[in-house]
């Protein structure tokens, strides 16, 4: 394995793990709380559930909460992280497009001199929500988003014109918790209007939202338990190289995991390299879990794409395999 290629391995393991203890400091809040929707005026609220020790957040209908879940017709839970993610990257976009910003920001009279300083405001908005604490970053959404609404292709966000244009003004001296209202009716007029493209889908009993080929937004969806398995595989294999172990049984010793197990994972150190790379940047195939290249991973590059549904003949290595 090329060795720029590890060290991406294990600088995206140190990433994950801050995320991780970030996200347990931060409490997983959940940002769209009271904003989200479905085209009914169905609200959804935050719900959880732990599997196997880790933590799931979703919005869940009330509608269903109310009535029995296999009597609606419309979606009744929904991955909060996605629609989540979702949301903010689409806000952020918006903010940087000097277009869209002006676009969206003008009323009648507004000269360009009145509109650039707000323009440049935004692109310093967008920067900071990546930068927020999830409370923080919640209440700052609460000064300006007026709706959520899930709909059956796409997800519509509302933004309050006039709201959105005072938080630009104040800056960075704006404080968002002292500009959290109430949810007030606002006439259409004044309302942007942001459409993001997004399908919900099933796989392997989890929902996840699909974005459509047209859309530009960069859809990710890290799996932390394929790049926990191809670290492994190639830290592993570095040892049976410096020769600090001698067979999978030994290494199983050392690791105090199951030969079984130690050697359906050590089997990750042969995946494609560009297999590895989408793993390590959350663009696998979203019907790719662990329980997949745990069973059986073939030598063959080739046989491993067509096996994984990864897309075949990107490179000229395409055809080769590993040795």
């Amino acid at each position: 394995m090329p060795r720029d290629l590890w060290d991406k391995v294990q600088a995206q393991l140190d990433s994950n793990l801050r995320t991780h203890h970030n996200r347990v400091r931060e409490g997983s809040s959940s940002l769209l709380t009271g904003l989200i929707e479905d085209e009914e005026g169905n609200r959804f609220t935050p719900s959880f559930t732990i599997k196997r020790g880790r933590r799931y957040r979703y919005y869940v209908s009330q509608d269903a909460i109310k009535n029995s879940a296999g009597e609606c017709k419309r979606p009744t839970r929904l991955p909060a992280h996605e629609v989540e993610s979702r949301v903010t990257e689409r806000l952020q976009g918006f903010l940087k497009s000097d277009g869209e910003m002006f676009d969206g920001l003008s009323v009648t009279g507004d000269s360009p001199a009145v509109l650039k300083p707000l323009v440049t405001a935004a692109k310093r908005l967008a920067a900071r929500l990546t930068l927020l604490p999830s409370d923080d970053l919640r209440d700052l959404l609460g000064c300006f988003l007026q709706s959520v609404t899930i709909g059956k292709d796409n997800i519509q966000v509302m933004i309050r014109r006039s709201d959105l244009r005072q938080l630009l003004e104040q800056g960075d001296h704006a404080i968002a918790a002292s500009l959290v209202r109430v949810r007030r009716p606002t006439e259409p007029a004044e309302l942007i209007c942001l459409t993001i493209e997004a399908r919900r889908k099933q796989y392997g009993g989890e929902v996840h939202l699909v974005i459509a080929p047209s859309s530009n937004d960069s859809v990710r969806h890290p799996r932390p338990a394929l790049i926990k398995a191809v670290a492994r595989g190639h830290s592993w294999y570095e040892k049976v190289l410096e020769r600090k172990v001698v067979d999978m049984r030994s290494l199983a010793r050392e690791t105090g995991l199951t030969p079984h197990y130690v050697r359906n994972v050590f089997a990750c150190a042969f995946l494609a390299p560009d297999i590895v790379e989408a793993i390590l940047e959350g663009r696998q195939p979203l019907a790719l879990k662990f329980e997949n290249l745990y069973k059986h991973i073939p030598l063959s590059w080739a046989e491993q794409r067509r096996q994984f549904g990864f897309p075949q003949g990107l490179t000229d290595e395409a055809n080769s395999s590993c040795k």
